[in-house]
């Protein structure tokens, strides 16, 4: 820089003046006084400022401002220019003409680069001297040596720094840099002041000032920003001078209610404004205001595309002159393709609402409407847009409507008709309106007949649909095609669940499903429920990919449908939150997730899931490798870190770390996918298989000895064929897998890394060349220099390639694990397929040839091949959940027990190397005249009444014997006190046969069952079937198996047994007829070991009186005492069976 006559004294103390700020330009001139007088000033041109110092030391700034409150410059003869600004007029003098020029360019370099060449930038300079052409083309602003062919942004922070400096605010650098860099980079157009929300509202106010004359930016947004009246002074500031701004989101910005009516008034003042989106949505504005900004709008160059009043306070009046305006020009219908007036209520309620309506009428392209909220009728709707939107409406929001009873009916056939012709409807939302069964079936009916759409999203959630809907919805979806994604959520279905469900099933179409708060049921019927669900998903033709049943609260009883997940083979994301489901669930999710390969995202909150559930989580997807997405569970997270902050918090970073991993690129196993194929299907089709090769063996044995015919010889093929079908998977894959190795693709790949090094060689080469032709053509001199270098420019191309090791692993790591991923897919369901068919077709051979050698055959249920497993349900979970209906994979219970259960059937056991038998076994039983296990109210009356009275005794003595062998049982409970107290209050006979009965249950207790015998029903003494424990169930305790039922007998009183009863030397003393009838009416009988009743329930229906009290510890028999008594009382057992049995009346019985 050039100080004339100055020193360096007065140098330094002006950069102390003016501190960090670029010093551009600094003279020495004499500045025009009003007296007519001049001054000698140094003249100081900053970026933005122009500066007026004294000459003395230490200097002093006597005038400055900034270059954008210039209102005219003029420059005369004499090297003078004339400066006016908004506050006065300033006179300067310089030496030269050059330095004059030097001044003005300067200035107006400086304001091109604020106004970017705008139209409506002022004309401040106008020369009158003799500024030559040369000078003014030297420091033009479009000069290519002082003004970048292409700003950053569009020049945007050196806008935002002249305003600054203009309005006397430091420029922040943080907004520079991120317009510089994050903005540029991303190419983003879109300026949004959430980005900067962080700042004060004067900083706000100079950046949307900055955008007024920008050609960068073509969007200002702000949504959910309270924004002061500095920065809507500006937004209304820029929308009149931009001639690039093309669309404006103020949402729920504060905006005021005359907003609409000056942005009118703004919108007049700049003819070339290409606005086109307006979104005002959730501000309170005034209907008059909008309508008058709607008319403006409609005066631009490319009219109105999007319109949203969403929630502004509309009233009728106001809907009514938006209409008018909508309707006033046909430049709406050819242009506005979005329009939405939702969530103002009662706007579209009454007459009003045809002007509207008169809009959608006429021919339009709208695309998307949204009307949700308004209070309009929906049905009267479909008719203009029937006639209007048919063709090119996509988005259609009626949600919080509701339909014109008395008009339904006779508007079914538009509604009907609408759905029917719609060209490209992909989102249709019904949600919380109140749909009648009639206009659903209607809707159903019309997307049915409709060709043209596919893919649909429909939302008919919260219409409290309940049975009729439900009827409708079994009825006619399975015949639309067109539905991909169904949300009936909260719609009240509970048990109509059960009919709905399979309507979905093998849907073609159906992606997506959504049935959360349906499930307002408990019991059985929800199991139901749950149980259609899991065989939905598990289908093999099922198409959904995600499933929703969020806020459902199944608690316990939704984990059925959570263990299921590990073998499905369809659903890529599944949301299960708000169930309640706790740890358990995570812990069935976690090993659902360590077998699942196909979801990719689970949501999983307000499950009351604690540190451990997150444990098991984190622990599964340790071994899972494909899912991708599982959103933080915020509500759970927070209760979780309340009880065990440090496990919750590794837990989440495990899963983390976890998702993080799948995301990347992963080669899944060949051998994991062979483990899980043969856990989830190949076992359960070998077992079915196991089956019936066994039956078929024993057919051919028995055949063995005559001679083979073809039948025979045919079975021992396919027995031969079903054992190599065991290693027909393994062995495919293995085959797969062998070839692939150094496979045609492998080849390829290795070929085509070596061209492609080639190829890339031969164009790093041209594009070197060509930028060493543009230097020299550009810069010769210092190419020409540069040639005599030790590495030449000409030789650079010779020297530049890619490593060829780049290619070949971007190539064979890359590529070829994305190439193999996809064709071990499909060898994996080539194989399956293979492996299926055969094994069906071995298993359709083995049930034919079984069929064939055995006429009496037993039947064998058949099932496919394909069938995955599922993991049956938890054992805890069983027995927490009150009588829980039994799941498909869950092993079938055992057989229940007959309620009159014999225990004659414990006579086949060996008992001191004999069995026991009762000498009466071969005896013909009378014919019974009441069912087994439930005697007559009344004894049986004859002629002679000792029959009746002999055959009570028998009776009697049979109930007092298993009354006998019970007691052993009800030892073991915690009510045997009772029971054995009465025993031992018992002389000889009664004593005799406890033993007995002891020594037979014991037998069965310890001694192994006997080889070869089988395990089968015997008839009871009464005549019933008693059970006996089924194979591969564990020998119980007496007490799990035995519960106490007491309830009214015959009734047999005391005189009607003779007193004088004598069989065969043996009286039956005063004391046992005693007990007999304190006995009677009690009857002792075998229940199953799901029987609900407790022993708290059985004793209070006892009809006897309170239960005595428990004999101490040292009277109570063990069970070796009774088996001594079982040895020394047997003889007098049988003799007294055997004297009964030779009564006259008795044998009148036979």
């Amino acid at each position: 820089m050039l100080f004339n006559n100055r020193n360096t004294t007065a140098s330094e103390s002006i950069r102390k003046a003016l501190d960090k700020q670029a010093i551009k330009f600094v003279r020495a001139i004499k500045q025009d006084t009003r007296s007519g007088k001049t001054e000698d000033r140094i003249l100081v041109l900053a970026t933005w400022r122009l500066y007026l110092f004294a000459v003395k030391v230490p200097t002093k700034m006597e005038v400055t401002f900034n270059f954008l409150e210039i209102r005219a410059m003029n420059t005369y003869p004499e090297h003078q220019v004339v400066i006016d600004t908004d506050k006065t007029t300033y006179s300067l003098r310089l030496q030269t003409q050059d330095q004059l020029d030097h001044m003005v360019n300067h200035i107006n370099f400086a304001l091109s680069r604020v106004f970017n060449n705008s139209i409506y930038a002022p004309p401040i300079c106008r020369a009158e001297g003799d500024l030559t052409e040369e000078g003014s083309h030297k420091f033009s602003p479009n000069s290519e040596s002082s003004v970048e062919a292409q700003k950053t942004c569009g020049g945007f922070s050196e806008t935002y720094a002249a305003l600054c400096d203009y309005n006397g605010i430091g420029c922040k650098e943080e907004v520079q840099w991120d317009v510089d860099t994050i903005y540029h980079s991303q190419d983003n157009r879109e300026f949004n002041l959430l980005d900067f929300s962080h700042l004060d509202s004067r900083d706000l106010a100079v950046m949307v000032a900055s955008i007024a004359y920008n050609t960068w930016f073509t969007k200002l947004h702000c949504k959910d920003m309270r924004i002061g009246s500095e920065v809507v002074d500006q937004v209304l500031h820029t929308v009149s001078k931009s001639n690039s701004l093309e669309e404006l989101t103020l949402e729920n910005a504060g905006l005021k209610s005359d907003f609409p009516q000056k942005m009118a008034s703004a919108l007049s003042e700049n003819p070339a404004s290409v606005i086109h989106s307006l979104n005002l949505a959730h501000n309170t504005l005034d209907n008059q205001g909008v309508s008058n900004l709607i008319q403006q709008v409609c005066r631009l160059n490319k009219g109105l595309r999007l319109l949203n009043l969403s929630k502004t306070s509309l009233s009728s009046k106001g809907v009514v002159t938006l209409s008018q305006a909508l309707c006033s020009s046909d430049d709406y219908s050819n242009s506005l393709l979005h329009l939405d007036l939702s969530k103002n209520p009662g706007v579209l309620s009454g007459e009003d609402a045809t002007n509207l309506y008169m809009f959608l009428a006429q021919p339009n392209c709208l695309v998307h409407l949204d009307l949700s909220g308004t209070d309009c009728t929906v049905d009267s709707l479909f008719g203009a847009l029937l006639r209007g939107c048919c063709a090119d409406l996509s988005y259609l929001n009626l949600s919080k409507n509701s339909f014109s009873h008395r008009k339904a009916r006779d508007s079914l056939p538009t509604f009907r008709q609408f759905f029917s012709s719609a060209f490209s409807l992909t989102h249709v939302s019904l949600a919380s309106v109140r749909v009648p069964p009639d206009s659903l079936r209607a809707l159903f009916l019309g997307l049915s007949n409709n060709p043209h759409i596919s893919d649909l999203h429909l939302d008919i959630s919260s219409c409290e649909l309940r049975s009729a809907g439900a009827g409708v919805m079994q009825e006619l979806f399975p015949r639309v095609s067109c539905v991909g994604t169904l949300d009936i959520s909260d719609n009240g279905l509970d048990a109509d669940l059960l009919a709905v469900i399979p309507a979905f099933s093998r849907h073609p179409s159906l992606k997506h499903l959504m049935l959360g708060k349906n499930f307002n049921i408990k019991g059985r019927v929800l199991d139901e429920i749950l149980q259609k669900l899991v065989h939905l998903v598990q289908e093999e033709e099922c198409a959904l990919q995600s499933l929703s049943l969020a806020d459902s609260r199944l608690r316990q009883r939704g984990t059925v449908l959570v263990n299921a997940l590990g073998s499905n083979a369809c659903l890529r994301k599944v949301d299960l939150s708000g169930n309640l489901l706790e740890d358990s669930g995570a812990k069935m999710l976690s090993k659902a997730l360590q077998i699942n390969t196909t979801l990719r995202s689970v949501t999983w909150d307000r499950n009351n899931t604690t540190a451990t559930g997150f444990q098991d989580v984190a622990r599964a997807l340790e071994h899972n490798f494909t899912l991708q997405y599982m959103p933080l569970p915020l509500g759970d997270v927070t209760q979780a870190y309340r009880g065990a902050p440090e496990k919750t918090d590794q837990a989440l970073n495990k899963i983390q770390r976890a998702l993080l991993r799948n995301n990347q690129t992963q080669r899944f196993s060949q051998k994991q996918a062979l483990r899980l194929h043969q856990g989830l299907v190949t076992s359960t089709a070998e077992q079915v298989m196991e089956r019936l090769c066994v039956r078929v063996q024993q057919q051919v044995c028995v055949l063995k000895a005559s001679e083979e015919g073809e039948e025979v010889q045919s079975a021992r093929q396919i027995l031969k064929e079903a054992r190599d079908s065991k290693a027909l998977y393994p062995s495919l894959c293995e085959l797969a897998h062998v070839l692939s190795v150094d496979g045609p693709v492998k080849q390829r790949l290795d070929a085509l890394a070596g061209e492609l090094a080639k190829a890339a060689d031969k164009e790093l080469q041209v594009v070197v060349d060509s930028m060493v032709s543009l230097c020299r053509e550009l810069c010769p001199m210092s190419c020409s220099a540069a040639e005599r270098l030790s590495t030449p420019l000409s030789s650079i191309s010779e020297q530049v390639s890619i490593p060829r090791s780049a290619i070949r692993n971007a190539l064979m790591e890359r590529a070829a694990e994305d190439i193999n991923r996809a064709l071990e897919e499909v060898k994996l369901s080539v194989v399956s397929y293979l492996t299926n068919s055969i094994v069906d077709q071995i298993l359709q051979e083995l049930y034919t040839t079984h069929k064939t050698l055995v006429l009496d055959t037993m039947a064998i249920k058949k099932r496919s091949s394909r069938t995955r497993r599922i993991r049956p349900v938890s054992t805890r979970q069983s027995l927490d959940e009150p009588s829980p209906s039994p799941t498909p994979s869950a092993p079938p219970h055992s057989a229940p027990l007959t309620h009159s259960a014999s225990w004659e059937c414990l006579s086949t056991l060996p008992t001191n190397g004999s069995p026991l038998r009762h000498v009466t076994h071969v005896r013909p039983r009378p014919p019974r005249k009441h069912r087994a296990g439930h005697p007559p109210p009344e004894s049986h009356s004859s002629e002679n009444g000792g029959l009746t009275q002999s055959h009570d005794d028998l009776q009697s003595l049979r109930r007092k014997k298993r009354r006998s062998v019970l007691s052993i049982f009800s030892g073991f409970r915690k009510n045997r006190n009772s029971t054995i107290s009465n025993q031992d209050s018992e002389p000889g006979l009664c004593k005799g046969v406890c033993g007995s009965a002891s020594e037979n249950v014991y037998s069965m207790i310890q001694h192994p069952k006997e080889a070869g015998r089988p395990e089968s029903t015997v008839p009871g003494a009464n005549g019933a079937v008693q059970g006996v424990p089924v194979h591969g169930m564990r020998a119980a305790s007496p007490s799990c198996l035995i519960q106490r039922q007491v309830h009214a007998d015959r009734t047999t009183s005391v005189s009607d047994v003779p007193a004088d009863t004598q069989t065969n030397g043996h009286v039956a003393s005063s004391k046992h007829q005693a007990d007999r009838q304190m006995e009677k009416g009690r009857q002792e009988r075998i229940v199953p070991l799901t029987d609900p009743r407790t022993d708290t329930e059985e004793d209070r229906e006892a009809p006897c009186g309170p239960r005595p009290e428990p004999p101490p510890q040292s009277i109570k028999p063990s069970l070796a005492v009774m088996r001594q008594r079982h040895l020394q009382d047997n003889l007098g057992t049988a003799a007294l069976f055997g004297s009964v049995s030779k009564t006259p009346h008795t044998n009148s019985l036979m």
